[in-house]
């Protein structure tokens, strides 16, 4: 049993252009010249807010479209339960707080308890069930759209990768998950029914293996920094590998991310506390990760999460400069044995502020050891055992047709 709701205004606002005959032609209302006069005064924020006013409005908004910010939300772990009291049952609503860094502002919406995020794109949450039966739940936190997907694996884990394609209401979404050795894919609003692929030689890994996707092709690197991706819209999709492996210092655990920008694919290597950064470029062509200098950025913030990575532009990050580096906390999202002190968020004493995001910028290399700035949420409240609990994940917040009725 599946919802679905289709993709806004604004984000259809933003893909290319059609023939006058494929375009929509709505009927304006009195009030629609009410909500024009204002839209450009009302920012993504406002619209939020303004949204609730009334049936008229909300469909003046629709139609007018508000295409969703450049710079994605943080959304938080959950809170700890009160001191002795049991946790919310799994799969009941908890709110969970979205914080927006450029414009210090807060929203919470309800999220499923328990749930553990894989990934997310355009506005949707890729959350695994922790209830029974095992299963994906891909979420639209702010309209409350969902769609249940079935559990593509025939063993119960928790190891392995997740990617959306594309906005969910697009017609060409794929919901692929990543494992040992299996490429598995479908369309979560189209039934959810899987396809699977063979990666031979492809080992996951919490810490050192990434997936994302350009267009309809999905891209996964290893601990070994080798390469393989997959055109799932092809007619008879196949698996392409490349050895393009390359040692690193020793010494250190290294954590990869993969990152998309403008088309390209890029990797950045960093060690546990985010002071030392490579960043490669994929040219696929020649089997080889070229190494980058941060001018290779362009006008580009980078923000590195797993299952969240992605490139803004400065322009939208608040007056940080392009090379600035924003690190989502994950103490959670790492392998058994690369556990570290270091790596968990222990501030060592009751009443400690807690962190979400550590910011940096790109320096000459992994050489090269930069300031690292640990983050936190003004007014977030101070938990007496003093540590955090969970990981934060970068979220592009959309809203929907079906919100706007």
């Amino acid at each position: 049993m599946w919802t679905h709701s289709w993709p806004s205004r604004g984000t259809a606002m933003a893909a290319p252009t059609y023939p006058e005959r494929h375009r929509v032609r709505r009927h304006l209302q009195p009030g629609d010249q009410i909500v024009a006069a204002l839209a450009p005064f009302l920012g993504f924020a406002d619209h939020l807010v303004h949204r609730i006013v009334c049936r008229a409005w909300r469909r003046s908004c629709r139609i007018l479209g508000r295409a969703p910010p450049p710079f994605p939300w943080l959304m938080l772990p959950p809170p700890l339960p009160p001191a002795g009291g049991p946790g919310p049952a799994p799969g009941t609503a908890q709110r969970r707080v979205f914080y927006d860094i450029p414009g210090g502002r807060s929203y919470a919406y309800p999220i499923p308890a328990s749930y553990r995020h894989v990934t997310s794109r355009s506005g949707w949450l890729v959350l695994i069930a922790s209830d029974s039966p095992r299963r994906l739940l891909v979420l639209n936190p702010i309209t409350g759209g969902q769609v249940v997907v079935s559990w593509p694996f025939k063993e119960d884990t928790d190891g392995f990768l997740a990617v959306l394609t594309a906005p969910l209401g697009d017609p060409g979404c794929f919901l692929a998950v990543a494992t040992d050795r299996l490429i598995k894919y479908c369309h979560p609003a189209g039934g959810g029914e899987w396809a699977t692929l063979r990666a031979l030689g492809f080992r996951y890994d919490a810490a050192l293996s990434d997936l994302v996707s350009v267009g309809d092709t999905v891209y996964l690197v290893d601990e070994r920094r080798k390469i393989w991706r997959a055109d799932l819209a092809a007619a008879q999709p196949k698996v392409e590998r490349k050895d393009t492996a390359f040692a690193l210092p020793q010494g250190e655990w290294w954590r990869h991310y993969l990152v998309e920008s403008l088309g390209h694919i890029l990797l950045v290597v960093s060690d546990p506390h985010h002071k030392r950064l490579g960043l490669y470029r994929l040219r696929w062509d020649v089997n080889l990760w070229v190494s980058m200098p941060a001018s290779g950025l362009g006008d580009s913030v980078l923000l590195l999460g797993r299952g969240c990575s992605a490139a803004v532009p400065a322009s939208a990050a608040a007056g940080r400069l392009p090379g600035t580096v924003l690190v989502a906390h994950q103490p959670f999202r790492c392998s058994f044995l690369h556990v570290g002190i270091g790596w968990l968020n222990f501030p060592g004493g009751g009443g400690d502020q807690p962190w979400f995001w550590t910011e940096s910028r790109l320096g000459a290399g992994l050489g090269d050891d930069q300031l690292v700035v640990r983050k936190s949420v003004p007014h977030w409240p101070l938990w007496s055992d003093g540590f955090t609990i969970g990981d934060s994940f970068w979220f592009f917040p959309g809203i929907d047709e079906s919100d706007c009725p």
